[in-house]
């Protein structure tokens, strides 16, 4: 990659079962999930290998076994690549935990601690609700256009917004099948899909989690990144110790802008993408996301996908 390279890491949705047997096989790995297990868990192994997609699904099960995924297939890259200079990291949602690590912020203990914390305090939220909650996936032309009309039904708010034609939509599952109907009866251009999802992430429904985000951060050492991290939240580069804490606070509640975030990395001169997981997500939504006004590709962009068996290729 002779090219400015930035780390991609996926968000929550991307846990599938088993998701870590082949992962675990190496040494390497292992070592990296014996020192998450203090935080994330002693069920972090059977997350990882024999829990079944019903309950890996569950917010809290799905954070921890995706954390450690990210965390380990990217050292054990990465120590095999020495030679690799990176130049950026973005981390979809949850995955900017791992970009932190990546970026060497967050240390890979530290990391275990955070995410164990969001994923409790997100699993409280979904807990705590008193109807059914939820996010519903949106395509159109122009995800600007579904910004638009999600302000015309009460209770729907822009939950993420991946792509120049995707993103999702949280609220109430009332609300959302409401958005579906308007959409259907007056013939809107776009797709929608109800996800099976605990709650809205990304909306004002998790409020409640700032206050014990904000507590562990406290104790954590946020270090200055040896590269930038663009975060969804914000939308740009961040290098702050101090903003970094308040965005991961934030993040909790805002709309998680990560098609601004690959922007603005693309914008810094990074021209090689690689995502480095099981099954890769955001390396995929490049060709949707650099983009010109008129649709054409922007130039130079190189997607690099590295799965579990080319961990050492």
């Amino acid at each position: 990659m002779s090219q400015k390279v930035c780390a991609l890491f996926a968000g929550q949705s991307v846990q599938e079962a088993g998701m870590g047997v082949e992962l675990l096989k190496r040494p390497a790995a292992r070592a990296v999930i014996e020192r998450l297990k203090p935080s994330l868990g002693p069920d972090l192994e059977a997350l990882l290998t024999t829990t079944p997609d019903d309950v890996l699904a569950k917010t809290f099960n799905a954070q921890r076994a995706i954390h450690a995924s990210h965390v380990a297939h990217w050292l054990v890259w990465r120590a095999a690549h020495p030679e690799l200079e990176l130049d950026g990291a973005i981390g979809h949602s949850m995955g900017v935990v791992a970009a932190l690590v990546a970026a060497e912020s967050l240390t890979l203990e530290d990391s275990a601690v955070f995410i164990a914390a969001r994923a409790k305090a997100f699993a409280d939220c979904c807990a705590a609700f008193t109807e059914p909650m939820g996010l519903a996936a949106v395509s159109a032309d122009d995800f600007r256009d579904v910004v638009e009309s999600a302000g015309e039904v009460p209770g729907v708010s822009v939950a993420l917004w991946n792509t120049v034609g995707r993103g999702t939509l949280g609220g109430t599952l009332a609300a959302l099948e409401a958005y579906a109907a308007k959409a259907r009866a007056e013939d809107w251009p776009v797709k929608v899909k109800i996800l099976k999802v605990e709650g809205p992430y990304h909306t004002a429904a998790f409020a409640p989690a700032q206050a014990p985000l904000r507590a562990v951060l406290a104790r954590l050492d946020v270090r200055p990144p040896k590269v930038p991290v663009y975060m969804g939240t914000s939308g740009r580069a961040e290098t702050d110790p101090a903003r970094i804490r308040e965005l991961l606070v934030e993040q909790t509640v805002a709309c998680e802008r990560h098609l601004d975030a690959v922007r603005a990395a693309y914008a810094a001169g990074c021209r090689s993408f690689v995502e480095v997981s099981f099954k890769p997500q955001p390396v995929t939504w490049l060709t949707e996301q650099l983009t010109a006004e008129d649709g054409a590709r922007l130039p130079g962009v190189e997607a690099v996908a590295v799965t579990t068996p080319e961990l050492s290729s």
